[in-house]
């Protein structure tokens, strides 16, 4: 199967992601730091900007298959994402609940909410691994975290995959607040 438009069987087609007003080209460096290719749908919707589609694999660039699309926040999701950003700021209950949902999100991310990008080797992970805290890791500081579970970690959920994790708040398929985990993971 060289496409994966040619498989016949069910599969998942694809993960619709946000980025905030005015961060596009922080969405595309990312979803590129994670290997993907960017291509424009050319879809424009109710929103602003097109929507873009993120491969993870640059030779099946099928629109529809094996891709997370990209595109700006709605203003009513912005209008809520304001709200719960105010409430946090004033409620110390709440933001001590949210510190310690990233924290886990951060440390613990087994069993918090995510979608993950499969890669052909460690190698690979250990490349995105570099282009992350190369260039975005100085840039956005506390609103990246990349953690990476290697067979062997004492912590590893599983003995033979490496997966890494990576928390963050540029491209989400919830709340901004929450952040959105991209795993990346290896099969031996």
């Amino acid at each position: 199967m060289s496409e994966i438009g040619s498989y016949s069987g069910a599969l998942l087609g694809h993960v619709e992601t946000l980025y905030r007003p005015g961060e596009r080209e922080l969405a595309i460096e990312l979803a590129e730091a994670l290997g993907c290719t960017i291509k424009d749908t050319g879809f424009k919707g109710d929103g602003v900007d097109t929507f873009l589609a993120a491969h993870p694999n640059g030779d099946d660039l099928n629109p529809q298959l094996n891709a997370f699309y990209m595109s700006q926040m709605r203003p009513e999701q912005f209008a809520v994402e304001e709200r719960l950003r105010e409430f946090a700021e004033a409620d110390e209950p709440f933001a001590a609940l949210l510190d310690g949902y990233r924290h886990a999100a951060r440390t613990k991310p087994f069993g918090v909410p995510h979608f993950a990008i499969r890669y052909p080797s460690r190698a690979a992970i250990e490349a995105v691994e570099g282009r992350i805290n190369s260039s975005l890791k100085t840039k956005l500081g506390d609103r990246l975290n990349l953690r990476v579970f290697y067979p062997g970690d004492s912590d590893a959920a599983v003995g033979n995959l490496v997966q890494g994790f990576i928390h963050q708040d540029v491209i989400v398929s919830g709340s901004f607040l929450m952040g959105q985990i991209i795993e990346l993971q290896s099969q031996p």
